[in-house]
């Protein structure tokens, strides 16, 4: 997106900009690579870095452990921060478990035949059919799937028809489903399959569904956020960190790292000071306050200290 910030360093890229604080994630891990360089010899043990390319939906976190950023030496713990332009400043939010969804993307096709507007017998309509899969699909999450292992389903863009007196022969949806549990998604992605193409083949129709499956649920191991809590708190004092009653729908590609080995990730506040509503993450204006930058280095370092010394 258009970055539309009044800022002297906003993204001069049409169509590109850092609308999820990814440039602030880069700048406290070298802030923090700076500071324990320093300290190396105060460590018994070893840190990695990890500078993750393509964590918006390219996989970076699995293409670097599949090249082996986890081994050589081996990584026995992991952690990461995430900033939160909508937290108040400095703060720490994390969870125990589940911290952020899984986010798989569908495509689904509703084939017809095409013809007349005025005579729409002699075709066969796909777009009524498809408005009704998209009605069914909300259905389908509030019977069939446990509220409390909880699926966001949402269809974000039809396409279909090319004026106003013409039936289509296609319609087309896109959309993303969430999970905070891997059984909930397959079971939400098994419904899916069923219902797209019965509700197609009950009005004559054919449907296709093509689920890509995305990042897997961010899974934060309880005792290591134990101990970035307890460390937390010690650094920035008690009133500072929470622990968050329920998972967030948004994903994030860390996760991998987390099924590998025991971590956990962070949320740290940056609320633009006197900003009341802050333009939340991958919105065109989003901003953080870049105090909390220095909040996250020192909270870097503590957790690598705490570990390791």
């Amino acid at each position: 997106m258009t970055e539309d910030n009044a800022l002297d360093f906003k993204s001069r890229h049409p169509g590109r900009m850092h609308a999820c604080g990814h440039d602030a994630h880069v700048a406290m891990l070298v802030g923090a690579a700076r500071v324990l360089a320093e300290a190396r010899g105060e460590l018994a043990g070893a840190v990695k870095f990890m500078f993750q390319p393509g964590e918006e939906g390219f996989f970076g976190a699995r293409s670097m452990i599949e090249e082996g950023v986890l081994e050589a030496p081996r990584v026995d713990a992991a952690f990461a921060i995430h900033v939160d332009p909508r937290t108040p400043l400095g703060m720490v939010e994390t969870r125990r478990g589940p911290l952020l969804a899984s986010s798989d993307n569908f495509t689904i096709e509703v084939i017809g035949r095409g013809g007349h507007a005025s005579m729409p017998h002699d075709a066969v309509d796909p777009i009524p059919v498809a408005c009704e899969i998209v009605l069914a699909l909300q259905s389908l999450i509030t019977r069939q799937i446990d509220v409390f292992r909880p699926v966001v389903l949402t269809v974000a863009k039809i396409e279909a028809g090319t004026t106003s007196n013409v039936i289509p022969e296609t319609a087309r949806l896109r959309g993303t489903l969430r999970a905070v549990s891997e059984e909930s998604g397959e079971r939400a992605r098994v419904g899916m399959e069923r219902l797209v193409t019965g509700i197609a083949a009950a009005h004559g129709l054919e449907a296709r569904i093509k689920l890509e499956k995305g990042y897997p649920v961010t899974v934060n191991d309880p005792g290591f956020v134990g101990f970035v809590v307890d460390t937390s708190r010690a650094l920035l004092g008690e009133a500072q960190v929470v622990e968050m009653p329920s998972p967030i729908m948004g994903a994030e590609d860390f996760s991998y790292v987390l099924q590998r080995v025991p971590g956990a990730m962070v949320f740290l506040g940056a609320r633009p000071q006197g900003v009341q509503n802050p333009a939340p993450c991958h919105s065109n204006l989003m901003q953080i306050d870049e105090n909390a930058m220095a909040t996250g280095i020192a909270l870097h370092v503590a957790v690598a200290r705490a570990y390791l010394c």
